[in-house]
Order: C-alpha cells, then sequence, then structure tokens
C-alpha cells in the first residue's frame, strides 16, 4: 500500500506506539518468515492499520513478545505468528505486486521491474492461499484501467474501484461476514488511500500525461500550489468528508486491545495527513514512525 494511514505521533499514547509498533514488526518478520527476507521491504504503515484492525475485530489472540530481527538487532515488540497474521502477510505481498504491476503499466522505471522479478515466487505462493483476494484484486484492477482510459471525470467514480476492494477485504481475510460499520470504514480508509497519492502525485501524472481524477475532473494544472490553492474548498470538503464517513463507521465498532490506537489513526492521523498534503507544494516524504 502506501503510507497515507498512520497514527499523529505526537498524540500517540507510549503503549499505543508500542503496540502500532508491534503490529509492524510482526507484519515484516511473518513475511520474510513466510516469503524470504527481500520481500519484507513490503512492510508499510497502512497495512499495520490493518492488522490491527483485523485483529481487534476478529478477537484474535495478540501475542506479543520482544526479539531482534535481521534487519534491527535491537530487541522489541513484535506480535508473533498466528493464522490471521500469516493470511494478512499473503494479502500485503498480493497487493504490493499489483502495485509493482501498475508502475511497470505506467512507465515508471526500472525499479517497478525488479519488485515486480522479486515478488513473482512470493506472489503465487500468496494467491495459493488467498485465491478470493487475488480474484477481487484483478476485478479492482480492470475496473480501474478502464476508468483511466477513457480518463473518466468524478472523483467518487474514480475512486470506487479501489475502495470497493478495501471493502470487501474484511470478509475475505476473515471468511466470514462481517460488521457494515467494518465494511464501511475500510472502504473509506482505501477512498482516502486512492485520492491522497492521487493528490500526491499530481505533478508527476501532470508531467507524464497519465490519468490523474483530480487533473481529469477539475483541469488548469500550473503547478501543485497553484492547483491546491484554486481548488482548495472542494479538496478540503472532499477529505473532510471521507475522514468523516470513516469516524462514523469508527464510533458503530466495540474495540477490545486496539480501541486507542485505532481511534488516534482516524480521528487525528487521518485529517492530519490530508492537512499536510494540501499545505504542501511538493511530493510528501515517506513517514516515520
Amino acid at each position: 500500500m502506501y503510507g497515507y494511514i498512520v497514527p499523529k505521533k505526537n498524540t500517540l499514547r507510549a503503549g499505543d506506539f508500542v503496540l502500532y509498533r508491534s503490529f509492524y514488526c510482526g507484519m515484516c518478520c511473518q513475511t520474510g518468515a513466510l516469503y524470504g527476507n527481500m520481500p519484507r521491504f513490503t512492510t508499510n504503515y497502512d497495512f499495520a492499520f490493518l492488522t490491527a484492525l483485523m485483529h481487534d475485530y476478529a478477537q484474535a489472540d495478540v501475542v506479543i513478545e520482544e526479539h531482534g530481527c535481521i534487519l534491527n538487532p535491537k530487541r522489541k515488540a513484535m506480535l508473533q505468528c498466528n493464522p490471521l497474521l500469516e493470511k494478512l502477510a499473503a494479502v500485503n505481498i498480493i497487493l504490493s505486486y499489483q502495485k509493482a504491476l501498475d508502475g511497470v503499466y505506467d512507465g515508471d522505471g526500472f525499479k517497478y521491474k525488479v519488485v515486480k522479478r522479486m515478488l513473482k515466487k512470493p506472489f503465487k505462493t500468496a494467491v495459493e492461499l488467498c485465491p478470493q483476494v487475488h480474484s477481487a484484486v484483478c476485478e479492482m484492477e480492470k475496473a480501474q484501467r478502464e476508468i483511466e482510459r477513457s480518463c473518466m471525470p468524478g472523483i467518487d467514480r474514480a475512486a470506487e474501484p479501489f475502495a470497493a476492494l478495501m471493502r470487501s477485504l474484511p470478509e475475505l481475510i476473515l471468511n466470514t461476514k462481517t460488521d457494515d460499520n467494518l465494511k464501511g470504514l475500510c472502504y473509506n480508509i482505501g477512498k482516502f488511500v486512492y485520492l491522497a497519492d492521487a493528490l500526491d502525485d499530481i505533478t508527476d501524472d501532470f508531467k507524464r500525461r497519465r490519468y490523474n481524477p483530480f487533473l481529469a475532473t477539475y483541469g488548469g494544472f500550473e503547478n501543485r500550489k497553484q492547483f491546491i490553492s484554486a481548488h482548495s474548498d472542494e479538496l478540503e470538503f472532499c477529505f473532510k468528508s471521507i475522514c468523516g464517513r470513516a469516524a462514523q463507521c469508527f464510533g458503530g465498532l466495540r474495540f477490545s486491545q486496539s480501541y486507542s490506537l485505532i481511534r488516534n489513526i482516524v480521528f487525528e492521523g487521518m485529517p492530519d495527513k490530508a492537512e499536510e498534503l494540501l499545505r504542501s507544494d511538493r511530493k510528501l516524504k515517506p513517514p516515520r514512525i
């Protein structure tokens, strides 16, 4: 995924920071155990959030122990292997491989060809574990390509395929019916990620003449700062609406061990990231939590 769903670090409680890092490091080590050390680079903050959310909703056993790892020998809290974490690691590999395919398709350079080749074998293993997720990703990609080929205007329509994919993931991962509020939260997370990435990439997309939902809808691009200033009201409304709907869905869910962590991300982290995007005149640097 992308790195836009993160906590607001300066308001995050110390215990929640340790919990969040334990989900991140657990995902990284689980990926290494299943697919080798190189695919561990696919671990990302967005999926750390999804890992916390899925474990809490499923009331899965969360066993955290201190371990070192090959990437950082310093001992740290780490979520231990469990069946749900294995499925989440597989889903992350599938999504990461699809992102590499998108990069190759969009002509984004040599690095995506290297990533695609490196993930080819892990991807096949992950598909065997989660074939339904792979089918859903393929359907999403087909719909997304059609939108791009037709240069479709409309922010909501452009974000729909990825948002719908994220809405379907909880039931595909947990293999059971899930709460509408959980699906709604994941839907709005997906919509936020897609549109945040589109706004962040708007300068590169304009220069390379690639599809971008904001360019297709509003046009009139000179530079990022000018574009955001010219459409500030529409952009602020777009992201505030998504954050508001995500918060509403969160309010309809019950949580146990990760309540305050997930609340920080939804109520503070997402709005803070939207504000950062809207006030930046250049592409954001990768976050560090």
